[in-house]
């Protein structure tokens, strides 16, 4: 799988759903891409706090995904980005527990 290069980023929040992360990027192709972590908050049987990250040209409300990505693969993909932004810092760190929300 061919994933976007991240050139800049310019927004990352969490969600109003309960607790999914997603953070916004220009790509070096020109177009504008979300990293989105979506909540399991709501699944009783859930062993993670979130799904794996999927990649939506635009955004998730687009629901056109571009990639979906192994825990491995998304360590791998944000290892290199830097973005001094609260909510970014809360998902590099639920992204590098492979989904278990750890703040602070």
């Amino acid at each position: 799988m061919s994933l976007p290069k991240v050139v800049n980023i310019w927004g990352a929040d969490i969600y109003r759903d309960g607790g999914s992360y997603g953070f916004c990027f220009d790509s070096d192709d020109g177009n504008c891409y979300e990293f989105f972590l979506q909540t399991r908050a709501f699944e009783a049987s859930a062993t993670e706090s979130h799904h794996p990250p999927v990649i939506y040209l635009e955004d998730v409300n687009s629901k056109n995904a571009v990639g979906s990505l192994s825990w491995e693969e998304a360590q791998a993909f944000i290892a290199p980005l830097c973005y001094e932004n609260k909510r970014f810092d809360e998902l590099v760190r639920i992204v590098a527990s492979a989904g278990k929300k750890a703040l602070e």
